[in-house]
């Protein structure tokens, strides 16, 4: 019973025929039926509504002239009140009459008959002649007005008629409509179930048969007693069953003979494959031979290199060189550096191809990066007049965390082909941020010049592998062919793309492309990326005629909110110097073009305060910078140095190299080649270290097994090659650590491979075996003094050329000496006494920010802290400057953010406290040395 009313509800869905036939018919004849009766109600009603006013009017009218005559009777002569009674009677035997009265319109009761003659009479309120229909006590009253007598009193016949009949009349109405409505339902009902069984059903019958068919039963007839359309479309599905059937048969058959031929063509395949996997074994064992090969002409190529590079920077330090013998060993040593990025771009190539190169992963500076790859290609760019520009957007990160020598790589590649392929003109870099999430960031560098361009051709070859933009047989501008192709490689590696534009289409009127790529960094959250400097105070007169570098600059001086003065023409910069102060907040910056000593002598005739003249380094004369008090702001732009020159902080170039002073250092250096040894011997004696030379492996360890055996103190170091004759390198360390572990209290000798390898999987394999660290050949006087720091635990020490005897023993990073002459306007005297009064506000500055702390009045620490580092702009004191400005900065956290200070604020205010104290009492003893000198 439940499931057969399942399946009438769901036959009687609106997507099913039962329930369509439903809704279509039974819906429209339901409304139709409900607003036929409501309407025969309603006019049935109102019919006998009519008819019952109109036999109350004809009543009314018939006994009007007797009542009237009998109203005015009463009113004359009461006695003749039974007469009036037995009149009233006629009235009363009128048809559904119920009683009847004459009342006058004060409400009074003159005469009445009938039943409930004691019930009242409703109110008379109307003037007109007639009254009715009104409703009182389940009947109707009608009333006809007799006569007004002289006071306008008017009397009224009135007759209460029967409303039964009326409700009895619409009583049978309702039952003649409903035995009606019964009577259409049962035809309908009748009517749908010849509808469905003669439509439906089979419909229903066809669709299961349809249902239960399958591969096996197309062949078999459906059966179902049908007549007409039905028949008709009975007899088409089985024709149609009849050719799916033929055709199920055909692709049966087509499958088995397609199921032979595949296994026939597996079998080929099968021997295809064992013919693959041996040309594939091949393959393996060739790229084995090829890593060999590369490892092999790597050293091979890398031994004599390392040579030719010790020498020429030993050759380089001499100070008996004539100006052509300095040009030709710079000739030898661009030419050695030449060969040896080539060595590395096809080191590099074969190491992408076989993937075996890994990116490395550590913090770094962006802007810094990018800037020292700008600043290395400078010298290029500088001696072919090109302009180079570097915009850095503000919302980057300071700091990311990625392979920073690989996306040098990247950089240097495009820049340095913008340069190769530009004649004259510009090349700008620029930098924004595409996307950034808690954990990573996307961003996007484009190097744009203005040379060559790229043809359409050559633009399809771009970026493969051995194809250059110039493969004629002149080959003007050189190269490998290999350096997009790498740069390509190691951006995919670093999750991003590379592409090339050309600016002609950007543009018709401009010349040269455009390279861009994107890449992914890590973002380091432990470092705090630092406010954005404000700067509001400084004020700024510029003229740079290259475009792009004055957009550059006019945008950075709106981050630091510089008033910033934009001169159009030369005239226009010495028009407004009449009227520019010459103090210590403004800044007049130029470039360099043209006559320089004649334009620095026209801003000197008409300005006097600070002046920064904007070029490449190699084109500034020092003595003319120096002449007219200009302070050099390099090409290209960057910010930090922007900002220090507007911070009045720039520092004088410190011409004298870091060196290492390894004196009481003993080397052990093994290498079978002797210029080699001859080379590395040369280098660390330049650095005081002492040095043992081995030519083999046995002669190493001999050395070591002599110098256990003599009881002497053992090498601070072994600096090991790792392609030897007899014993390698690898085998000598084994041994030297078989020989160590023998041995009581011996201190395990840090062992760097100094090799000529560059494969990917090098490093690892020599940190396996026992070594500690590994340096590629040539090596360089940096690497030996990084490596002799790091594993004997000696620091760089900084020995300024000596110029003054009195400056000896001062340290230029607590008090610069000619920095402070220079802020006082180059008058020592005025100096000495600034310093004095700096050095004398120590003791009553650190007390007062000491009990402002403990009272944790912030607001007023920052003041101290403001007026001290104002106090420390007019004298050079880079190191106490550079941590009360920092200081100042953090404790204004407060006051910007509106906050309170938490335990973690005050716990590093204090720490910043500490610092500062550290660093005031440092520079009180330099300044102290330095006032001693002057008495």
């Amino acid at each position: 019973m439940a499931q057969s009313k399942k399946n009438l509800l769901q036959r009687l869905q609106l997507n099913h025929a039962y329930g369509q036939l439903v809704a279509f018919i039974f819906i429209p004849i339901l409304v139709l039926v409900i607003v036929g009766t409501t309407l025969v109600v309603n006019e049935t009603r109102i019919a006998a509504k009519s008819q019952q006013q109109y036999a109350a009017i004809a009543i009314l009218a018939r006994y009007q002239h007797t009542a009237k005559i009998l109203a005015s009777a009463i009113n004359t002569s009461p006695t003749i009140l039974p007469r009036v009674e037995n009149i009233l009677q006629n009235v009363l035997n009128e048809q559904y009459v119920q009683r009847v009265a004459i009342i006058n319109s004060k409400n009074h009761i003159q005469a009445t008959i009938g039943q409930r003659h004691y019930l009242p009479w409703p109110t008379i309120t109307d003037t007109s002649l007639f009254i009715g229909p009104i409703a009182y006590n389940h009947n109707t009253v009608y009333g006809s007005k007799l006569m007004t007598d002289k006071n306008g009193v008017s009397t009224w016949l009135l007759i209460e008629l029967d409303d039964q009949p009326l409700a009895l009349a619409h009583y049978r109405i309702l039952s003649v409509l409903t035995a009606t409505g019964f009577i259409t339902l049962l035809l309908l009902m009748m009517c749908l179930n010849f509808y469905s069984r003669r439509w439906i059903a089979p419909l229903y019958e066809i669709r299961m048969q349809l249902q239960r068919l399958s591969a096996d039963n197309l062949d078999q007839p459906i059966t179902l007693n049908s007549s007409g359309e039905l028949k008709l479309l009975q007899r088409d599905i089985e024709n149609t069953l009849q050719r799916l059937h033929s055709s199920f048969l055909e692709l049966r058959e087509h499958t088995e003979q397609t199921e032979d031929d595949l296994r026939r063509t597996l079998d080929t395949l099968e021997v295809q494959n064992i013919t693959y996997r041996q040309a594939r074994d091949q393959a393996i064992s060739a790229n084995q031979s090829k890593s060999v090969f590369l490892a092999n002409i790597s050293h091979e190529l890398r031994t004599p290199l390392n040579s030719i590079d010790g020498f020429i920077h030993l050759m380089l330090r001499q100070d008996s060189l004539t100006n052509d013998q300095n040009i030709y060993l710079q000739t030898i040593r661009k030419s050695s550096a030449h060969l040896l990025a080539l060595i590395n771009d096809v080191l590099d190539f074969s190491k992408i191809e076989a993937g075996k190169l890994e990116l490395e992963t550590a913090q770094f500076n962006l802007e810094e990066t990018i800037f020292d790859v700008m600043d290395m290609l400078s010298p290029l760019a500088a001696q072919k007049n090109i302009n180079m520009a570097f915009f850095f957007a503000y919302d980057l990160p300071p700091y990311v965390i990625g392979d920073t020598l690989r996306f040098k790589q990247i950089l240097t590649n495009l820049i340095s082909n913008a340069i190769k392929f530009t004649p004259d003109g510009e090349i700008v870099v620029r930098t924004r941020l595409e996307s950034r999430d808690h954990q990573h960031c996307q961003i996007y560098f484009s190097v744009q010049d203005s040379g060559i361009g790229v043809t359409e051709q050559d633009q399809k070859k771009l970026f493969g592998s051995f194809s250059q933009v110039d493969a004629s047989i002149t080959r003007q501008f050189g190269g490998t062919g290999l350096g997009l192709a790498i740069s390509k490689q190691l951006v995919q590696m670093m999750h991003g793309h590379i592409g090339f534009e050309d600016n002609q289409l950007r543009n018709p009127t401009e010349k040269g492309s455009t390279f861009w790529f994107n890449v992914q960094f890590e973002l380091d959250h432990r470092v705090v990326e630092p406010q954005q400097e404000v700067l509001d105070h400084v004020h700024v007169v510029s003229f740079i005629s290259h475009s792009a570098t004055a957009n550059i600059l006019r945008h950075y001086l709106e981050n630091y909110k510089v008033q910033h003065l934009e001169s159009t023409s030369l005239l226009d910069l010495f028009s407004r110097l009449n009227n520019l102060k010459d103090d210590d907040n403004t800044w007049v910056i130029v470039d360099h073009a043209g006559d320089t000593p004649a334009l620095l002598k026209e801003i000197r005739m008409r300005y006097q305060g600070h002046l920064a003249v904007y070029g490449y380094q190699m084109s500034l004369e020092p003595n003319t910078l120096s002449q007219f008090q200009a302070t050099p702001l390099y090409q290209p732009l960057s910010r930090h140095s922007l900002l220090q020159l507007l911070k009045n902080q720039i520092q004088v170039e410190d011409q004298t190299t870091k060196f290492f002073d390894g004196k009481g250092l003993h080397v052990l250096a093994v290498d079978d080649h002797l210029p080699n040894l001859i080379v590395l011997e040369a280098l660390l004696a330049e650095l005081n270290v002492k040095t043992t030379k081995a030519l083999s492996g046995q002669e190493a360890i001999r050395h070591i097994q002599q110098g256990i055996e003599d009881k002497q103190h053992p090498f601070d170091l072994i600096f090991m090659d790792i392609q030897m004759p007899v014993m390698s390198g690898i085998d000598t360390t084994r041994a030297i650590r078989s020989l160590e572990s023998t041995l009581e209290h011996q201190k395990t000798l840090p062992i760097i491979a100094l090799t000529a390898h560059a494969l990917s999987d090098e490093k690892q394999n020599l940190l396996s075996v026992g070594m500690n660290d590994y340096v590629t050949k040539p090596i360089q006087i940096e690497q030996l003094i990084q490596i002799l720091t790091t594993w004997t635990n000696r620091k760089f020490e900084s020995t300024p050329p000596i110029h003054d005897n009195h400056s000896t023993d001062i340290d230029a990073e607590y008090l610069d000496w000619a920095q402070s002459v220079k802020l006082a306007a180059n008058k020592e005297e005025l100096a000495f006494d600034l310093l004095k009064m700096l050095i004398e506000s120590f003791d009553g500055e650190v007390e007062e920010m000491q009990q402002l702390i403990e009272l944790e009045d912030f607001p007023q620490l920052e003041h101290i802290l403001h007026r001290l580092y104002g106090a420390t702009r007019y004298v050079g004191t880079p190191k106490l400057q550079e941590s009360t400005g920092n200081f100042e900065q953090f404790v204004s956290k407060l006051r910007k953010e509106k906050r309170r200070a938490d335990q973690n604020f005050i716990e590093e205010t204090l720490t910043r406290f500490n610092e500062l104290k550290h660093i005031i009492q440092h520079t009180r003893e330099a300044a102290q040395k330095k006032l001693q000198q002057q008495q």
